[in-house]
């Protein structure tokens, strides 16, 4: 039986500023908002990158579910782009949180990447295939 993976439920502190994150930073389509009720804070947020959904849900409601756990801890997203070093360069001029490496470093297995924190934690290795293909 074959699958494949079609979306990511990402809970967050304050889902309009990883909106804005992952829209103005990451370059994911806004699909769609929903409130409970108009006027009410956002209750979800899906973006699409590709064929590929993030759906941004506020942490709140689920507090007892992460009473002992650090949003972003035990999960690392990555992300392909075309142009690396033009990414890199959006995302210092946006402003964008690095983390773990400083700027695009060249891998032994043929990916150029650098890593990314978005505001809750969440860690996104943004990488260009240099491999030829050997890890699309």
């Amino acid at each position: 039986m074959a699958g494949q993976v079609t979306s990511v439920f990402m809970y967050v502190e304050d889902v309009l500023k990883s909106l804005e994150f992952y829209n103005e930073v990451v370059g994911a389509e806004v699909a769609q908002i929903h409130a409970e009720e108009e006027g009410a804070p956002i209750s979800l947020a899906i973006l699409r990158i590709g064929d590929f959904s993030l759906m941004l849900h506020p942490r709140e409601a689920h507090a007892a579910e992460f009473a002992d756990t650090r949003p972003g801890v035990g999960i690392h997203l990555q992300l392909r782009v075309d142009d690396i070093d033009a990414f890199y360069q959006h995302c210092l001029d946006e402003g964008a949180m690095l983390s773990v490496s400083s700027e695009p470093t060249d891998q032994s297995w043929g990916w150029r990447e650098f890593a990314l924190k978005d505001p809750d934690g969440y860690v996104w290795s943004i990488y260009q295939d240099k491999s030829g293909g050997q890890w699309t």
